[in-house]
């Protein structure tokens, strides 16, 4: 199951293999609650809910709240049709789920649901019936679609948060792919990687944004269920309060005459350029979450994404960015660095992190039903 699933020309049109329900009825389950569909004056207690239960399903990690707010302003999410939320009566969220498709998809039509029951609460069918409302959902996703892809109704837990694992094999998800969370100890020394030829690192910053964003999308292509990242979605993760433009690097060589210019990037009158004439290669973004600091116990920078362009492996250019983040992180104050990658990662990632020193912590599993 290396990589992501190629375009079949024997497939019909997604929504000529789907049965959707034209209309959902909300779910009626769970004694003294109210179902309705979310607004964006919900997000208070929709975080309250996912940190009451995230305590329970994933204790070292958090849901911030930008990152609620950029979920709910997405081009590519409704809140009136693709959310559900259940409140009591004292007005507390006891369950929320959404179905969101995404905007283009290339290889997979793949609807993220993401379902959340109070822990106190659970036990009473609640889960259940949210499942059941998100499927509808995103069958009426599919059904609105008429690419030629498989369908992919998808999401993922904490290897701990069986009971979840169980409803949804009981619903005909698989456990499609493991997730390796890895963590490394600043205080070990970091081995210098050597320079590549032709190469320079920048710090990430606006210049470089749409340049970046197309490199991940070449270096993610071969990766498991991986879709392009568009223009807003990149945006709204630069926005986010943790991320650190400034611990990021991107490697950046002269643009050949057949690559991709920098005249169709779109320009902000007075913001700084990148060189026109330099492209992205390489790229390793971080995020630095205060908030979730007390949960492990000690300081740390998480690595959101390493990649290096298809054209450009096989230099060591993912390692040398990686060395270059740790000692940033390092000169930070930071304890220790964090990532997650997939346990069948087709590009040898998980053997460039132990090299550099990274173990292995929890485990997630990302769980299909699919189209």
């Amino acid at each position: 199951m290396s990589g992501t699933p190629q375009h079949d020309p024997e497939l019909r049109p997604l929504r000529d293999r789907v049965t959707a329900p034209s209309s959902i009825a909300l779910p009626t389950v769970g004694d003294g609650l109210t179902w309705r569909p979310a607004t964006a004056d919900d997000i208070g207690p929709i975080l309250d809910l996912k940190r009451a239960a995230g305590a329970v399903d994933h204790p070292r990690w958090l849901v911030p709240r930008d990152e609620l707010e950029e979920e709910f302003k997405g081009e590519n999410f409704a809140p009136e049709h693709d959310t559900v939320i259940a409140v009591d009566a004292a007005g507390r969220a006891v369950a929320y789920g959404s179905a969101a498709a995404p905007k283009s998809p290339e290889t997979i039509v793949w609807v993220e649901l993401d379902g959340t029951v109070a822990p106190d609460r659970r036990g009473e069918g609640i889960g259940s019936a949210l499942l059941a409302w998100q499927e509808a959902r995103g069958l009426q996703h599919f059904a609105a679609c008429d690419a030629t892809l498989p369908g992919w109704l998808a999401t993922g837990a904490n290897e701990a948060a069986t009971a979840t694992i169980k409803l949804l094999e009981a619903r005909g998800y698989d456990r499609a792919r493991w997730w390796l969370e890895l963590e490394r100890d600043l205080a070990d020394p970091v081995a210098e990687a050597p320079a590549a030829p032709g190469v320079r690192l920048v710090p990430y910053g606006p210049m470089w944004q749409e340049r970046a964003r197309d490199a991940y999308n070449d270096a993610f292509r071969d990766h498991w269920g991986s879709q392009p990242a568009t223009a807003a979605e990149w945006a709204a993760s630069d926005r986010l309060e943790a991320s650190r433009a400034d611990l990021s690097v991107l490697a950046v060589t002269s643009a050949t005459p057949d690559t991709p210019g920098a005249e169709d990037e779109p320009r902000t009158p007075d913001a700084p350029r990148a060189p026109d004439d330099e492209r992205v290669v390489g790229f390793c973004l971080v995020d630095v979450a205060k908030d979730e600091w007390p949960l492990r116990g000690f300081p740390f920078g998480y690595v959101t994404a390493v990649g290096v362009r298809r054209e450009a492996r096989g230099k060591g250019l993912a390692r040398t960015l990686l060395a270059h983040v740790l000692r940033s992180l390092r000169a930070e104050g930071l304890d220790k660095a964090v990532l997650d990658v997939d346990a069948e990662n087709p590009s040898g990632a998980l053997g460039l992190y132990q090299s550099l020193g990274f173990t292995v912590g929890d485990r997630a599993v990302s769980l299909v039903k699919r189209f």
